[in-house]
């Protein structure tokens, strides 16, 4: 089965969709993160848990922004897709995400707005925002995290 061709992935402050046209709306698009080191170490019994945590949307929904707009075509009926947040200097997967798009015409576009939780940043560096079918990836968004001077 041939997988969906990605057309647009973008992350943003909000995504909206205009009620009488129907058209998203996509506001404050970035790929630029900060990242300030932690004043104060963690205790061994504070330390987050190693390795990703799979997320259902309504999870995310509960947690905030940053919104992913995503524009797909080629979709073939009920489709599963993960939205995968990897740092890049050691592959390794921080979130996953992962959700359905349908369509019974693969000459539309499908688009999907997915609320996304605040993104972890262990250290400066690049991440991408991946789209994956079938554990085959679609297309991805780098994902720059910069130090911020301490104030």
């Amino acid at each position: 089965m041939p997988k969906p061709v990605l057309q647009a992935l973008l992350l943003a402050d909000h995504v909206y969709q205009d009620k009488d046209t129907g058209k998203k709306v996509i506001s404050g698009t970035f790929n630029q993160l900060g990242f300030s080191k932690s004043k104060a170490p963690l205790k061994d019994a504070e330390q987050p848990p190693t390795g990703p945590r799979r997320l259902s949307p309504g999870e995310v929904s509960r947690m905030g922004n940053p919104t992913a707009f995503i524009s797909l075509t080629d979709v073939r009926g009920p489709t599963d897709l993960q939205l995968r947040y990897v740092d890049l200097a050691d592959n390794g997967v921080l979130l996953v995400i992962g959700f359905q798009v349908s369509s019974d015409d693969p000459l539309k576009t499908v688009e999907a707005i997915l609320p996304v939780p605040p993104l972890p940043t262990p250290h400066p560096g690049v991440y991408a925002l991946e789209l994956h079918c079938h554990d085959e990836p679609l297309g991805a968004l780098r994902i720059t995290v910069v130090e911020m001077p301490h104030s």
